[in-house]
């Protein structure tokens, strides 16, 4: 059997894992992050809950996300009592 000579393009390969997250991940968790702040503060003037993404610098090498994290005091202990987050996931869905 013929052994192949081919080559993967780890940068290229990295800048469509950081496009992905970018349009695809950041939106969804936005909508996610937006319900529950909605839920938290229905006058629209906090913003305990916000969305996160590594970017440029992932956590490990080659491993990029984006996440909906409660950044406030006040989110955390909402969160906590009323699992806002887990209620909202399925904003997160495709669409």
């Amino acid at each position: 059997m013929a052994r192949s000579n081919l080559k993967f393009n780890m940068d290229g390969w990295d800048e469509v894992a950081r496009h992905v997250v970018r349009t695809e991940a950041r939106p969804r968790m936005e909508r996610v992050a937006e319900a529950c702040n909605a839920e938290l503060d229905p006058d629209g003037t906090q913003d305990g809950y916000k969305t996160s993404d590594d970017g440029d610098q992932p956590r490990r090498k080659r491993d990029y996300s984006a996440t909906a994290i409660t950044a406030e005091q006040e989110a955390i202990r909402h969160n906590a009592k009323h699992n806002t987050l887990i209620k909202n996931f399925h904003l997160a869905g495709g669409g």
